[in-house]
């Protein structure tokens, strides 16, 4: 890694619970040339008074009190390392790995194609190296998927997308002021593609740097009550907020065909027409189910404490 840009590059990791996944990660930001004094680790804690993830020396930690999920814990990170004047900052989720010259890549993006206030690496999934995302898409109704398949590029090796996924951002100075930080009501989920639409309403573009590869772990099947319950009712207001109204009467009209399939899935295994246990499909039926009503009552934060499939999530 060399160059202005590269001498302009902060970097904050978000990490959340004890269990130092983060290492890899900053071993692979190692290899690629990153300083330590470059990175910043932001720690969301899973128990109160957890200990401080360990780091080496130089690489500088923001420790919150609660787990303020992605938008809270990312914040405290955009707010510290804006006081430094850096031109490029590198998002990353502690799960997260950067391929061999993947931070080359995203910084040769970053000088070829300006106009593009965030940029992502192409993803694959941890262990498979399966196609994750080539960046989101947001259909008409306000749904949103990932590319799977490579699409066409140009000299710049940049393919415009909707949003990318926030397990890796490369967002530029500017551009995460015109974004305004993430919106910490989202809590977690969602709140990348709210943060992308207003940053290319502001003027930016977003896209993908094809030649860069990162692998990422999603964690949802790890707490299926929060992730259903965050994505249906975040996804709600991603789509009012992208294409209007008709978006969450899609969302919604969606969550309900979701919880009669999961219910049904339950029933199945309780007369045992079905192998494996009730609490995944319970768990997303409540989660789908509150997390509709929840949109339609305007709550927002964390999920509620009382979900069943809270899996890994505590103390937010």
């Amino acid at each position: 890694m060399s160059g202005e840009a590269a001498a302009r590059l902060g970097v904050v990791v978000l990490t959340y619970g004890s269990s130092g996944v983060h290492r890899e990660l900053l071993d692979s930001l190692w290899r690629e040339g990153v300083a330590e004094e470059q990175v910043l680790v932001v720690h969301n804690p899973a128990v109160p008074d957890e200990p401080d993830p360990e780091l080496p020396a130089g690489v500088e930690l923001l420790r919150s009190e609660r787990n303020g999920g992605y938008a809270g814990g990312m914040n405290q990170g955009l707010d510290r390392v804006a006081e430094r004047g850096l031109g490029l900052v590198l998002l990353l989720t502690h799960d997260a790995r950067l391929r061999p010259g993947a931070l080359d890549a995203l910084l040769r993006a970053a000088r070829s194609a300006p106009a593009y206030g965030v940029l992502g690496p192409a993803l694959v999934l941890a262990g498979s190296g399966e196609p994750h995302s080539y960046g989101g898409v947001t259909r008409a109704s306000g749904t949103c998927t990932h590319r799977l398949a490579a699409p066409a590029v140009g000299a710049d090796r940049v393919a415009s997308c909707d949003w990318v996924d926030g397990g890796t951002l490369l967002v530029r100075a500017a551009a995460i002021e015109a974004g305004e930080r993430f919106d910490e009501r989202f809590w977690g989920y969602c709140e990348e593609s709210d943060f992308c639409l207003r940053v290319e309403r502001a003027g930016y573009r977003i896209g993908v740097a094809v030649d860069a590869i990162a692998e990422q772990d999603p964690g949802g099947a790890k707490r299926p009550g929060p992730y259903s319950y965050l994505l249906t009712r975040n996804g709600a207001e991603y789509a009012r907020r992208a294409v209007g109204w008709r978006g969450p009467l899609a969302i919604e009209g969606r969550a309900v065909g979701y919880v009669a399939f999961a219910l049904l899935r339950v029933l199945a295994r309780l007369v045992r027409r079905r192998p494996g246990g009730v609490g995944e499909p319970w768990a997303v039926a409540v989660g789908t189910a509150r997390g509709a009503l929840d949109f339609l009552r305007r709550r927002w934060g964390p999920p509620p404490s009382d979900l069943p499939g809270m899996g890994d999530l505590s103390n937010a």
